[in-house]
């Protein structure tokens, strides 16, 4: 992985490459960010600039030895630890290296995932994974070897907010003190959900958001999608690069959402039993499927936040055009602040709900009646 593979994120490239063309390597450090921000990527394309024999201006050069293995992620002196759980193969006390096949296998293909994405390519299904004890202690004994190619050896961790804390404990003296010249990368989603005494033993450094034009680049060199579809998703994924792609695979369903979401919001302003009844039985339908309702539930929490904005940013902001954008100018007036909270809660209540097999009828009925009284709440009014 080289820093060229990775998509927008220039400023934090210069800053990483700067750190190691001045020699200021930090031994540990704490990648933050979400993984459609692309930190996972950055953190291998930051030990390969390290390890690389022959390194480029902007770049590692990709094809000296160290290059070559660690574009297989094969390298000797790169050691990866991630959360696993037992599977059909493996009964009790599972280590990353009982998947390490798995794990080179979904990051060549696929370098940006998620933690389900993960799940599914190890087959745990709806099992919780972590990282162990017995993990940490098998890193222990990785790192205390010498180091067999590269000056340094290489350890990141991906997903250390699931260290479980015995395993995070086990770790602190190495995380502090490496052993020879050892660089330490921890990749997390949540620091909040780490061992104060893992973080304040690192370096952190945050990774932003895709930045909106370089997301939307590389969705029409990549999906081969048009200019202004490009634009539209990149904002609307808020820089999230997995997020993108899923909005992108699901546009082909966007104009059934959008026409869904229209008929609904009529029906509750009207207050219309008969039209909710209507739409809760189209929306409850098997053929619709639990999935597609979920899809239908992030649409709508996209399409009223889109209100908010518009009603208090104008169209400086928006990020829906066409149809959508023509009923937004109408809409956006029914979103305001006194019933912004009440909505958003209701549809994330829902998404929960529907995600935990609820009962669609009752569930959509019971919104639509809320919604009826929630969309003729009147926007507050202050007299000089």
């Amino acid at each position: 992985m080289r820093f060229k593979d990775i998509v927008g994120q220039q400023n934090l490239k210069n800053r990483l490459i700067q750190t190691v063309n001045e020699g200021r390597i930090s031994h540990a450090q704490l990648f933050v960010g979400k993984s459609g921000f692309g930190s996972l990527p950055l953190a291998i394309a930051y030990a390969q600039f390290i390890a690389c024999e022959n390194k480029v201006d902007n770049d590692s050069c990709g094809t000296c030895s160290s290059c070559i293995k660690f574009n297989k992620l094969a390298h000797p002196d790169l050691h990866f630890s991630f959360p696993v759980s037992t599977t059909e193969s493996v009964k009790s006390k599972p280590v990353s290296d009982n998947f390490i096949r798995e794990w080179r296998e979904l990051n060549l293909e696929k370098p940006y995932f998620d933690l389900e994405e993960w799940h599914r390519a190890i087959g745990i299904g709806q099992k919780q994974s972590l990282i162990n004890v017995t993990e940490s202690q098998e890193i222990i004994k990785k790192l205390n070897l010498k180091a067999f190619e590269s000056e340094f050896k290489f350890l990141l961790i991906w997903k250390a907010e699931l260290l479980n804390p015995q395993a995070s404990n086990k770790l602190l003296k190495l995380i502090e003190e490496p052993v020879g010249k050892t660089i330490i990368i921890l990749v997390a989603e949540d620091e909040e959900a780490l061992l104060k005494t893992i973080t304040s033993r690192t370096q952190m450094i945050r990774v932003p958001p895709i930045e909106v034009n370089e997301l939307a680049s590389y969705l029409i060199e990549k999906e081969k999608i048009d200019s202004a579809k490009a634009q539209q998703i990149a904002a609307l994924s808020d820089g999230d690069l997995l997020v993108a792609e899923e909005k992108l695979h699901l546009s082909e369903d966007a104009e059934m959402y959008f026409q869904l979401f229209v008929t609904w919001m009529r029906a509750c302003y009207e207050a219309n039993i008969e039209k909710m009844h209507a739409w809760v039985e189209q929306v409850s339908d098997r053929k619709f499927g639990r999935e597609k309702q979920k899809q239908f539930l992030e649409y709508a929490l996209e399409v009223m936040r889109e209100g908010m904005i518009r009603n208090y940013a104008g169209g400086s902001l928006q990020r829906f055009d066409g149809p959508e954008g023509n009923f937004l100018k109408k809409f956006a007036p029914f979103v305001h602040e006194n019933n912004i909270f009440g909505i958003m809660e209701i549809l994330n209540d829902a998404h929960f709900h529907v995600s935990r097999n609820a009962y669609a009828k009752i569930l959509f009925m019971d919104m639509s009646m809320k919604f009826a009284n929630l969309l003729r709440v009147k926007k507050r009014t202050f007299v000089s």
